[in-house]
């Protein structure tokens, strides 16, 4: 990579275009989803179905994924206006995946607001999720129709077929089955389903948008898929120490989830306390109580399963940085992949 050494205009510039990005993908998603409504003679639908397909659009989320892809196809010479159907297709696909993931996981928050299928029942919740996924193939078919349009929406379809792969994954592992699970299961996880989804898949998408080859996806893969594992240590991180914005804390435990603080403390626990968090992660989530959660989040303090899962993390993001240095050459030195680099850093720190 060329030197990084890019002038504070020119470093403002791209702050503020990921500001913008924001609003114009917020737009782009409504508008497609009025044309929705239009196409569809969806007027006389039962009321609640325009407030429930915005319901998660208008709660906004960070937008991490659509601010990734667009930095890394700017950085690799796409032009802004290029980029904004294809970051509001992969913001549209977060959404209609987060409404299933919610009900699957028996979630009652999101975004600082109740789930979907808690604010309008899960026979609805269901249904409206279909629809955004509707919504989302319409916009995908028109993102295949632009720059390099064929390979974008293979991408698009590659990654969605690993990630469901990894949410299945997920599900298998949960309750009593989660301490069954090892710790390369949780890798494995973790790599589909975050890594994929979250960092390399937006990364080699917006390279596809800006026209790029086969050797920057790979790098882009290698610097993406360890910066996704190391994302997903530090969310579990968070809900072990109670600090998950928007959602409830502790979920992983309640939820009975594999992670890597539960598979650590599992296999380093002496009989009893493995004894104990057994009867704890067999007991549905509702069932759970804050004696259980205080119990297992105690010999995950005895077993220091934290520190471990840090170390873990910290590797994860060397790997990172290691691929990154590996190769530069593939990345053009400017203030947009500069911005991008800082924004990567941000999702796992």
């Amino acid at each position: 990579m060329e030197s990084l050494k890019t002038s504070k205009s020119e470093n403002a510039a791209a702050v503020k275009l990921a500001a913008r990005l924001k609003e114009d993908v917020h737009s782009k998603i409504i508008e497609n989803i009025n044309e929705f409504f239009v196409s569809a003679n969806a007027s006389g639908s039962a009321p609640g179905l325009m407030e429930m397909l915005r319901y998660y659009p208008d709660s906004r989320g960070k937008y991490s994924r659509p601010t990734i892809m667009t930095l890394c196809a700017m950085a690799l010479g796409a032009s802004y206006e290029e980029c904004i159907l294809p970051a509001a297709t992969i913001q549209l696909s977060e959404d209609f995946v987060l409404i299933h993931d919610d009900i699957e996981d028996m979630s009652i928050l999101r975004r600082g607001g109740d789930t979907l299928h808690r604010r309008y029942g899960i026979e609805r919740a269901i249904n409206a999720g279909d629809i955004i996924h509707s919504i989302f193939e319409q916009m995908l078919h028109n993102v295949s129709k632009g720059n390099n349009g064929e390979a974008v929406y293979d991408k698009f379809k590659s990654i969605g077929h690993i990630t469901a792969i990894g949410q299945d994954m997920d599900i298998y592992y949960t309750g009593a089955k989660a301490l069954t699970g090892s710790e390369q299961d949780y890798m494995n996880i973790a790599a589909y389903k975050t890594s994929a989804y979250s960092v390399y898949g937006p990364l080699q998408i917006g390279a596809l948008v800006a026209g790029a080859g086969k050797a920057e996806l790979n790098v882009l893969r290698d610097i993406g898929l360890p910066a996704g594992i190391a994302f997903q240590i530090k969310d579990d991180i968070n809900d072990f120490l109670g600090v998950v914005p928007g959602k409830r804390a502790y979920e992983d435990i309640r939820r009975g989830k594999l992670t890597l603080l539960s598979t650590r403390a599992y296999s380093e626990s002496n009989v009893a306390d493995k004894g104990e968090m057994a009867d704890i992660y067999a007991k549905s989530p509702d069932d759970k109580t804050y004696d259980d959660i205080r119990r297992v989040r105690s010999i995950m303090a005895k077993t220091h399963a934290m520190k471990y899962a840090s170390d873990k993390k910290r590797q994860y993001e060397q790997a990172s940085i290691k691929a990154l240095l590996e190769g530069a050459e593939q990345i053009p030195g400017n203030a947009y992949s500069k911005e991008l680099l800082s924004f990567i850093a941000s999702v796992y720190r």
